[in-house]
This record gives structure tokens, sequence and C-alpha cells, in this order.
């Protein structure tokens, strides 16, 4: 029997802006990104950039009216670096979720960029086009975004829709979901597992 692989541990998404967002651009990213926030686990949410605290409300994402940051943090107070993005032309970043569950949000705003905010950046993944299927599976099935654009392409071949999607979905869905740790390492696990097979690479 074939092992699942492992999927990277130490993925690196490089975020090149290439244009500036307008306001009504700025403005429909809010508006994602806080319905994203809602709709994750509270334990999938980003933290306080300040003191690593769970946020209580997706608004104290935004610093400041032009400027969105956040950091995540697990069950054993390990805080990632924070991430943040503004309205003006901001310096290009390299952002490493080091296998942490706050990399399932990290991949859900990066896509929020790069569908409401479109032409403005270039976004891409050092795991490659497999970083963006489950996001856009799940922003599109809560009609945060209208297509399955990716930054990345991801292969379509095979492609399964069914009950794997189907449990992946469902389970980095609801605010009320109970969510550790473990059950992100899982998920990640399977996440990759899953486009290996839908690829026929395995």
């Amino acid at each position: 029997m074939t092992p699942i692989s492992v999927p990277p541990q130490h993925v690196t998404y490089t975020v090149k802006q290439s244009g500036w967002i307008s306001p009504s651009q700025w403005h429909s990213f809010t508006l994602a990104v806080t319905e994203a926030f809602w709709l994750l686990p509270v334990h999938l949410r980003p933290c306080s950039p300040g003191d690593g605290t769970r946020l209580e409300r997706a608004s104290m994402m935004f610093t400041h009216p032009e400027a969105f940051e956040f950091v995540g943090k697990d069950e054993g107070n390990y805080i990632a670096r924070s991430v943040m993005f503004t309205l003006d032309m901001s310096p290009d970043l390299r952002i490493e979720t080091e296998g942490q569950p706050i990399d399932f949000f990290t991949r859900i705003a990066l896509m929020m960029l790069y569908h409401h905010c479109s032409g403005c950046f270039e976004i891409t993944s050092s795991a490659g086009g497999v970083s963006w299927a489950l996001p856009v599976r799940w922003a599109i099935r809560h009609q945060l975004i209208a297509d399955s654009d990716t930054p990345q392409p991801f292969s379509t071949e095979g492609f399964i829709t069914g009950a794997a999607d189907e449990l992946l979905i469902r389970s980095v869905s609801g605010g009320e979901r109970p969510f550790t740790t473990a059950d992100w390492g899982l998920i990640s696990e399977l996440e990759f597992a899953l486009e290996e097979l839908k690829a026929g690479k395995r």
C-alpha cells in the first residue's frame, strides 16, 4: 500500500504587486475577506498581529482602512510572522506559513486579492498550482469568487467531484465547527494526496 505523501511543510508564497489597486477593488476585497473570516472554523481564522490573540471581529484584520494585516497561532501558542497588504503599492512579500493552520486562510486571502484586485498582483506558491485547488473550490462554494481562475494552474485531468471534495470543503467550513491543529495536519495531507490522484500521479 502506497503511503499518503506528506505535503510540503514550508511552502513559500511570493506576492509581487504589479499595479495600483483602485478603491472599488479594495472595497470588494475587504468584503470578500471579511465574509471568508466568518465562514471558517474559529481555529482557522487569523489572529491579532499585536499579541496573537484570536480576532473576535473580521474588522480587526484592517488595522487601518487601507491596510490588511494578520498572523496565525496554533494550539501550542506558536505565532507565525505577520502578513500585511495595503491599498498603496506594497513591497514584494515572501510568506512562509510553515504548515501551520493559518496556511489555509493565507491562501484564501491571496485568492481574494487575485480575484478582487484583478491585474494588481503576481502570486506564486513554491508548491505550485496544488496550493490553489482547495481554496478556489471553497471560495466558489461560498460565492466569494465567480470562477476557477487561480494564480497558478492546477491539473483538472480526471477531476474528482464527489464525496472527497465535499468532505474537505465541509471540514474547513462553519464558524462553530470544532477544529484542532491535528485536524489541520490531516486535512492538509489529504488535500495534497487528493490532488495527486486527480492529476493521475498515483
